[in-house]
């Protein structure tokens, strides 16, 4: 069963090409590819270079903004992400060849084609019509859907979503979403049973049904290949994107860069590098001087199919993870010394047969060494205080004294997004009043500069802060200065206590028990026993419902979760569905015949969840696959905001 699952989730890298074939096939003549530099790794899991030229491509460039690429007899054709700043620099550089050779409008061939990912939006069309393009350049939509990254991991490969969706609130992009999952529907069977969380997922949920009927589990030859889904929104469970992770293949995309499933070992430069302010960086560009030879950038491919060091170690607890590689590392150095004791014969059969293999576990080995080396140094000398910190803040304890933590960790550390991230955890878990977030947004353009005090209004808007002008909306100053009541709950400790995502809570482990080799078996390992991630204990409770009276006792007393059953079209709010379902109206998919859960995310992912849900599926027996539109970390959900 789990073959079969894996293998059609890998056939979306066929449904993509057969796409890009389309579009390249419909342009004739010899054409030049201009590609976006974001592209080109997720086009890597789509096609070749190879399948390419064999569609007419004669040459591929990257697209350079500042300089134009020499046009001669082909046609260019270019692939950019759909952003309008990236079009407009595309059309400029269109305008630059047409000033020079003008092409024929009336013609009906097209000198320059553009290819939009992953949707082609109205405006590019009327920006043709007011630069004088239209009869010129030809637009393109191409989606390539979901790109199979790893075991259980899929990925769209979009990160502008919760920027665009979450932040400036343009849902335009949650089309191409749709579109999506309904090809997934259409290869995989819909789910029986769907749960939603979120306006953005109902949304979704509502497109599809608008584009059309899909085949029906009724109708199919074999049924779903997944018994259930859930569909939330990013914004619904900000907590599990805030968290430092404590597992291997988190912090990875804590520190390193990552592009399409590949994570960039840089010697000068990561994620929290760049992010603090340039005094703490003096001792560290003293160790490490810039030199002028050029080497190539070495990477790690996060995909357990073609590294054996990642799949033994991607969802383990980082201590544990690094102890381990460096244990693998002296292993091969034992093997290799044993070669000078070898015979010639045996020594012959060792080089031909097993020193290749060696030799590339050597490189992974270390890879891998120096990865767990760089996260170390970044983050070695704050990692307890801050899981500390974020312990005391989900606990909501001794508010004072954590908000003055928050401050002094902006000034010690200096990390531009890491610092506001812990202080929306605080608003999330612990609220707190104008005065006190006017005190932090001071600070911090005191650091940072005043031109960054724009993120505050757009974190704002994205639910991680709260309104910068409270006391302008209507609320006196009086009122404002008050202290927050001592047991007053936000949102976000409500459901936490109701779902039990808070290890502190009473029995927030009861469902979980250790086996007897010691080993984990609470999905709050992921950070380090604080949290359990929402998607998660989700996909826990749906595998493990006997009924739906079971998940209404659950997840009835959180407002706005939705459920969704075929056989109940149109009725969605659980208790409904429950009173339905006993009169005999619906068909009850409970408890599940096939544990296979298909869980979406809007907005991102991070590695956290996937690797609780990792170990919800080797605890329950079940299968669990996490896609979303892109793989995050912390610093990713601040920095849309800048």
């Amino acid at each position: 069963m789990e073959q079969t699952i894996n293998k059609k989730l890998q056939g979306f890298q066929l449904i993509a090409q057969e796409k890009l074939q389309s579009i390249l096939c419909s342009i004739p003549n010899k054409k030049d590819l201009i590609l976006d530099a974001s592209l080109i790794k997720p086009l890597e899991h789509i096609c070749a270079a190879s399948w390419l030229k064999l569609k007419g491509i004669q040459r591929i460039y990257k697209l350079d903004p500042e300089n134009t690429i020499a046009r001669q007899d082909n046609v260019q054709v270019f692939m950019i992400a759909n952003t309008l700043s990236t079009y407009r620099k595309v059309l400029n550089q269109i305008h630059a060849h047409e000033s020079s050779k003008p092409s024929d409008k009336n013609s009906g061939f097209k000198s320059f084609h553009i290819i939009c990912v992953p949707n082609c939006y109205m405006c590019f069309q009327t920006l043709l019509e007011e630069e004088g393009l239209f009869g010129i350049v030809q637009l393109h939509r191409f989606n390539w859907d979901l790109i199979y990254l790893d075991n259980g991991v899929l990925s769209m490969e979009v990160p502008q979503v919760f920027k665009s969706v979450f932040i400036h609130h343009d849902t335009s992009i949650l089309s191409s979403m749709s579109q999506t999952l309904r090809i997934f529907f259409m290869i995989c069977g819909k789910p029986e049973l769907i749960l939603s969380y979120g306006q953005h997922s109902e949304e979704i949920l509502k497109m599809i049904d608008n584009l059309g009927p899909w085949p029906s589990a009724a109708s199919r030859s074999e049924p779903s290949d997944f018994s259930s889904m859930v569909i939330i929104d990013r914004d619904k469970d900000y907590p599990s994107s805030l968290l430092t992770p404590a597992i291997y293949s988190g912090l990875l995309l804590e520190v390193l860069k990552y592009r399409a499933g590949e994570v960039e070992i840089s010697a000068n430069s990561n994620k929290i590098s760049v992010q603090k302010l340039k005094i703490f960086e003096i001792p560290r560009e003293q160790i490490q001087p810039p030199t002028n030879v050029k080497e190539k950038t070495p990477i790690i491919r996060l995909c357990s199919a073609t590294d054996e060091i990642y799949a033994e170690n991607r969802y383990r607890h980082f201590s544990q993870a690094s102890s381990m590689i460096k244990a693998q590392a002296k292993a091969i150095g034992v093997e290799v010394q044993s070669i000078n004791k070898m015979k010639i014969d045996e020594m012959q059969d060792y080089v031909s047969r097993k020193l290749p293999k060696v030799t590339e576990l050597k490189t992974k080995v270390l890879r891998h060494l120096q990865a767990s080396e760089k996260v170390i140094a970044e983050m070695a000398g704050s990692f307890q205080q801050v899981q500390s910190l974020e312990e005391d803040i989900l606990n909501n304890n001794n508010r004072k004294k954590l908000l003055t933590e928050i401050d002094e960790a902006l000034t010690t550390n200096g990390q531009k997004y890491n610092s506001i991230r812990l202080m929306c955890l605080a608003h999330l878990s612990m609220g707190f009043s104008s005065e006190e977030l006017a005190t932090f947004i001071r600070n911090y353009c005191n650091y940072f500069g005043h031109r960054y005090l724009h993120v505050f209004h757009y974190l704002a808007k994205s639910g991680l802060l709260p309104p910068i002008e409270e006391e302008k909306m209507g609320k006196s100053k009086i009122l404002s200065n008050l202290p927050l009541g001592k047991f007053q709950q936000t949102e976000f400790q409500a459901n936490a206590n109701r779902l039990r995502l808070l290890v502190s809570t009473a029995g927030a482990e009861s469902s979980y028990s250790r086996d007897h080799e010691g080993g984990v078996t609470c999905p709050s390992y992921v950070f380090n026993g604080l949290y359990i991630p929402l998607i998660a204990q989700l996909a826990s409770i749906l595998v493990k419902a006997t009924g739906i009276d079971d998940l209404a006792l659950k997840l009835g007393m959180v407002e706005k979760i939705q459920l969704h059953l075929q056989s109940l079209p149109g009725v969605t709010n659980i208790k409904q569905v429950q009173a339905m379902l006993k009169k005999g109206d619906g068909n009850s998919v409970l408890p599940m015949k096939s544990k296979t859960v298909f869980v979406f995310v809007v907005g991102g992912v991070t590695y956290a969840e996937i690797g609780a849900c990792e170990l919800i599926g080797q605890l329950t027996g079940s299968k669990i696959v996490v896609a979303s539109n892109h793989i995050i970390s912390g610093s990713d959900v601040i920095a849309s905001a800048f």
